[in-house]
C-alpha cells in the first residue's frame, strides 16, 4: 500500500472527484498501467469501490480499458485529464445558471420579502468581484486599496466609464500611471490616514473624537474595497482587522446611492485629482 501525496488527492476531489476516484486516477497514473488487483494492493480502497471508481472514471474518459481480461487500465495524460474536468465543471456550471434562472422567473416570492444584502466568504468574493467586472457594460466604480487593484488592471480594457478612487497610491504608481493613460479610466488619489477623518468635523464632540480614535484599533485600510457596476449592484469588503475577511452584495437602488454620496462627499472634502 502506497501512500499518495494528499494535496493531490485534496486537488483533485475539488475539481468534484470523490476521494475513491482521486486515489484511483493517481494510481494509475504511476502505474501507468494496472490490473485491479494491482490497484487493490496500491491502494486502501475496497474492492467494490475500485470497481465503481474505474466505471465512473472510464465513463468521464480519465481512465481507458485497454485489456478486458483481465481487466487492465491506463490513466489519461494528467493535463488532458484535467481539461476534461474543467470542461465538464464548465458545461454544468452553464447548465445549473440557465435552471437558476429559470427558477428565477418560476419565482413567487414577494420581491417586498427578498434580503437586503448577501455576503460572500473570504473562499468567495474573489469569484464575485470577477463576476461583477466580467458584466460591467457602462460603469464601473470602485474604491480600493492597492491589494485588489488587479482587478481594476485586468478589467481596463474594456471600453467603459472606470472612475476609480485609490487609497494611498505610493506604493502602486507606476501602476496607476499605466492606468492614467486610459482615456475611459479616472483616477483620484486618498490618503490611508483621510479615510478615518471622513467623519471628523469642527463641531464634533468629545466622546465623537475618542470614538473616531477608537477606529484605528479596528480599520485596517487595506483591506478597503467598494465596488459599484453600472449603478446596480454593489460589493463591499469591509477595511476590519480580521484574518477571516467577508464581502457584502447588494442590488438596492437606496443603498448604492448612499454609498455613492459618500464617496463624493469625502472627495469634497478632502479633494484629490487625477
Amino acid at each position: 500500500m502506497r501512500r499518495l501525496p494528499s494535496q493531490l488527492l485534496v486537488s483533485l476531489t475539488e475539481l468534484g472527484l470523490l476521494e475513491s476516484e482521486a486515489k484511483i486516477y493517481a494510481a494509475l497514473v504511476v502505474l501507468q498501467s494496472a490490473e485491479v488487483r494491482d490497484l487493490l494492493d496500491f491502494l486502501d480502497v475496497s474492492k467494490p469501490r475500485v470497481y465503481d471508481g474505474l466505471r465512473k472514471l472510464e465513463e468521464s474518459g480519465l481512465v481507458v480499458l485497454t485489456s478486458p481480461r483481465p481487466a487492465t487500465y491506463q490513466a489519461i495524460e494528467p493535463r488532458v485529464a484535467l481539461e476534461l474536468i474543467i470542461k465538464k465543471n464548465q458545461d454544468a456550471k452553464k447548465e445549473a445558471l440557465k435552471e437558476f434562472q429559470i427558477l428565477k422567473e418560476q419565482e413567487v416570492v414577494p420581491e417586498s420579502s427578498s434580503p437586503l444584502c448577501f455576503i460572500f466568504g473570504a473562499k468567495s468574493f474573489e469569484f464575485k468581484i470577477k463576476d461583477m467586472l466580467n458584466d460591467a457594460r457602462e460603469s464601473i466604480s470602485c474604491e480600493t486599496s492597492g491589494r485588489y487593484l488587479e482587478y481594476i488592471e485586468k478589467v481596463a480594457k474594456k471600453n467603459i466609464k472606470i472612475d476609480l478612487l485609490i487609497v494611498d497610491g505610493q506604493d502602486t504608481k507606476k501602476r496607476l500611471e499605466h492606468l492614467s493613460k486610459k482615456s475611459n479610466v479616472k483616477i483620484q488619489i486618498i490618503e490611508k490616514s483621510q479615510i478615518l477623518e471622513r467623519q471628523h468635523h469642527e463641531t464634533e464632540t468629545e466622546l465623537q473624537r475618542r470614538s473616531r480614535a477608537n477606529l484605528k484599533d479596528i480599520i485596517d485600510v487595506d483591506n478597503l474595497f467598494i465596488l459599484v457596476v453600472d449603478d446596480s449592484e454593489l460589493l463591499i469588503i469591509p477595511p476590519l482587522k480580521t484574518g477571516s475577511l467577508s464581502a457584502i452584495t447588494s442590488t438596492n437602488k437606496v443603498l448604492i446611492f448612499i454609498i455613492k454620496m459618500q464617496r463624493e462627499q469625502a472627495l469634497l472634502a478632502f479633494g484629490s485629482g487625477k
